[in-house]
């Protein structure tokens, strides 16, 4: 009785869902086990660019881990001079020779890396902490993430090329560092939202004393708003892209007025055209020490999208006439 009640509402309710958005709860979520995330995950300090993070867990398809992978082959991989425990390329390069399992030697014990399963997430026990307490001025801890089709409620993200996509999540900072006399605050943080063929749609990011910017392209200066992060409790930030116009806005949730405010308007062109939204850029500048070793938390991503045309929309669609002719020869 009650599957043949289920049948017939998907059946019926077949149409509304193929117009209706697709809530994707990412593989990024909450960075905990369900979601392919360990701290220590046994293997070279956890860091994500050494197993295979994000790719096991009941979220993120299930499946053995954390296992180790060859260093930058997952979903995670360390782009930029500092990153993986490293302060530099040439240092990490030696380390990783060779194929996995890795020597557990010390990489120097610089405290640059990005690790999921951190303690004292939002909204359970569990973050994604990012820290470079690298020497100021010797360079940036920068990452990128490659979105999934677990990230994508099942789509690949890759064929999403047109409609909106909605990119949401959670962050505290590190305290805040003062400017110098006459000195404009520099930049701390920077997440790019890039494409498969490597375009940057927009940038999002705080500056050193956590006041919070945007702007369309690296090459344009930084638009700051009237907001100063956080760094006890968890802010929000929510992009919306149209892949079709080649516009986005962007939202803000400040946790003390406990209210989401516009902060880009809607219609605002992006610096390049995004053929796709396929990859998250994390850029952390250096000489961060303050507070919790100078590391930066990030939790509770959520990822909505309107695929056009839509895999999803179909098979909707054959399930619920499978299910229907089902019901109906059970009915003669």
């Amino acid at each position: 009785m009650f599957r043949t009640l289920f049948v017939s509402s998907v059946c019926s309710s077949a149409v509304l869902l193929a117009g209706a958005a697709i809530p994707a709860r990412a593989a990024l979520f909450s960075f905990g086990p369900q979601d392919g995330y360990d701290v220590q995950s046994g293997l070279v300090y956890g860091d994500v660019s050494y197993y295979n993070a994000g790719q096991f867990g009941a979220n993120a398809g299930g499946g053995p881990g954390p296992t180790q992978i060859t260093a930058d082959s997952g979903l995670w991989s360390v782009v930029g001079p500092a990153g993986g425990y490293f302060d530099n390329p040439a240092d990490r390069a030696s380390y990783i020779l060779g194929t996995p399992p890795y020597s557990p030697t010390d990489p120097n014990a610089v405290a640059s890396y990005l690790v999921g399963g951190h303690s004292g997430g939002r909204t359970d026990n569990w973050n994604l902490a990012m820290r470079n307490d690298r020497p100021l001025g010797t360079g940036a801890a920068v990452y990128e993430y490659t979105f999934d089709s677990y990230d994508f409620g099942g789509i690949a993200p890759a064929s999403v090329t047109s409609g909106p996509v909605q990119v949401g999540f959670y962050f505290c900072p590190n305290p805040g560092d003062s400017a110098g006399t006459g000195e404009a605050p520099k930049d701390k943080f920077t997440m790019s939202f890039k494409d498969s063929s490597g375009n940057i749609g927009l940038e999002w990011g705080y500056a050193r004393d956590n006041s919070v910017t945007w702007r369309t392209s690296p090459s344009n200066p930084w638009n700051t708003t009237a907001f100063i992060a956080d760094q006890f409790n968890w802010d929000g930030l929510r992009v919306d892209i149209d892949l079709t116009a080649d516009t986005f806005s962007m939202d803000y949730f400040d946790v003390s007025a406990n209210i989401w405010t516009n902060i880009v308007p809607a219609n605002t062109a992006m610096g390049l055209p995004l053929s796709d939204l396929t990859v998250l850029r994390w850029q952390l500048e250096d000489g961060l020490f303050a507070g919790l070793g100078g590391k930066n938390f990030f939790d509770d991503f959520s990822v909505t999208v309107v695929p056009e045309p839509s895999t999803i929309v179909m098979s909707i669609f054959g399930v619920a006439a499978l299910g229907c002719v089902a019901i109906r020869r059970r009915k003669k």
